[in-house]
């Protein structure tokens, strides 16, 4: 016959694995904005490229060496946050968001129009790591 004790242990065991799923989910949301930072570095270096190389005309704006610099540096520190976030997932995930913020505030400083430049991902990025916290604060909270 089955218990009420065993239930309970089953239901508890349950929602432990839901954290966990929602824990590896939001570790994801990290590695997912460094891979975002390295593709947001291709249109810098094509800029780069285009200058050196083929002799176009500076544009206007952040240099693309900055661009470039800024969104390499954060995909590297994304990659290493993701890897902390197996042993510290919502300091991992707050150190993220914290750094993501001042690297796009500090590129807007310089120019207001970075912003914009691709503001729907830069938006989305921030909501998955606002996920990321989330779910790795709840994983420390007793169910």
């Amino acid at each position: 016959m089955i218990t009420p004790e065993l239930l309970h242990r089953l239901r508890l065991a349950q929602r432990r694995s839901a954290q966990e799923q929602q824990l590896l989910s939001g570790r994801d949301w990290i590695l997912v904005a460094g891979v975002v930072q390295i593709l947001s570095g291709l249109h810098p270096l094509f800029v780069l490229v285009n200058q050196r190389v083929l002799g176009a005309s500076p544009r206007p704006g952040i240099a693309p060496e900055v661009e470039l610099a800024a969104d390499v540096v954060l995909a590297a520190a994304f990659v290493l946050l993701w890897r902390w976030a197996r042993y510290a997932p919502f300091r991992a995930a707050m150190t993220a968001i914290v750094t993501f913020l001042l690297v796009h505030g500090a590129l807007g400083l310089l120019e207001p129009r970075s912003l914009l430049a691709g503001a729907i991902l830069k938006s989305v990025v921030l909501v998955g790591l606002v996920h990321a916290a989330r779910t790795g604060y709840l994983r420390h909270r007793p169910l």
